[in-house]
């Protein structure tokens, strides 16, 4: 199961119908919560329609910021130990039964002493384009080699032996370091071990369906399983009730959102 490494995705002209077809998927994430935000609804149906749907996330988002009021005085856990606990109950919510921490076995390339993918945080560097916080190490994820990461998946992907690899896209959703180094290692882990890569659409068209590019669909039935999971991550936002097409939410920061319960996966061909 080797390829010569690549620079880009594969092309995949019908990734619905790989994923229709795929009994294991393997979803890859950077932090925390970003499984249940860009793509809850999905694994929800995937976890219901009987698919093993096996999850690894990147950090443990020990840059976060905190909402106010989320942790209880006296509760001393450092928050990745928070959000430990945040991501075990959303994704018993999903349904979601495996799920891995890349740096840690199996998702370790073999010989490796296990390692640990530290959150990044973020800046903008300028509009459009985000950058680590100025206070990212070494052991950040995004400033990690990339080989070290990409080799951690692939030890994983061995193991597992997913039919396909649900990644972001190149803009990781909404440009943070870690996600768009995530891409980067879902397609580096592509392209060495023969997986297909599905990539999920970071901006769906004010139209749907007009963009044949991506090709979306709905999640119908997922509603109250994506609002379980979502509401896992207290210390980060806060659920504020039904939206058209999703459940609306306000991020730790004040930015108001949707999450939604239609996906779009880009087409390349």
């Amino acid at each position: 199961m080797t390829t010569p490494a690549a620079s880009g995705p594969a092309p995949v002209p019908d990734p619905w119908r790989l994923l229709d077809e795929a009994s294991t998927i393997l979803a890859v994430h950077a932090h925390p919560d970003d499984e249940s935000l860009s793509t809850g609804a999905l694994l929800a149906s995937l976890a219901a329609s009987g698919t093993r749907v096996v999850l690894v996330t990147a950090t443990r988002g020990e840059e976060g910021e905190i909402v106010a009021g989320a942790i209880e005085p006296g509760d001393t856990r450092a928050l990745e130990e928070i959000r430990e606990a945040e991501i075990a109950a959303a994704t018993a919510a999903l349904g979601i039964a495996e799920r891995h921490w890349l740096g840690t076995a199996p998702a370790l390339a073999q010989a490796s002493a296990p390692r640990r993918f530290r959150d990044s945080g973020m800046r903008w560097v300028r509009e459009g384009l985000a950058g680590p916080a100025d206070t990212a190490g070494p052991d950040s994820f995004s400033l990690r080699p990339l080989d070290e990461a990409v080799g951690d998946l692939a030890a994983l992907i061995e193991s597992v032996r997913p039919d396909v690899i649900l990644g972001y896209d190149d803009e990781g959703t909404y440009g943070h370091p870690d996600h768009v180094r995530a891409h980067h290692v879902a397609v580096g882990a592509s392209a060495r071990t023969g997986v297909p890569l599905l990539e999920v659409a970071s901006t769906l068209p004010q139209v749907p369906g007009s963009d044949p590019r991506i090709l979306e669909r709905d999640h119908p039935g997922t509603a109250e399983t994506v609002r379980r999971a979502v509401d896992s991550y207290r210390t980060q936002l806060t659920v504020v009730g039904d939206a058209d097409g999703g459940i609306a939410i306000r991020h730790v920061g004040g930015q108001d959102d949707v999450v939604l319960l239609r996906t779009g996966l880009h087409a390349r061909g």
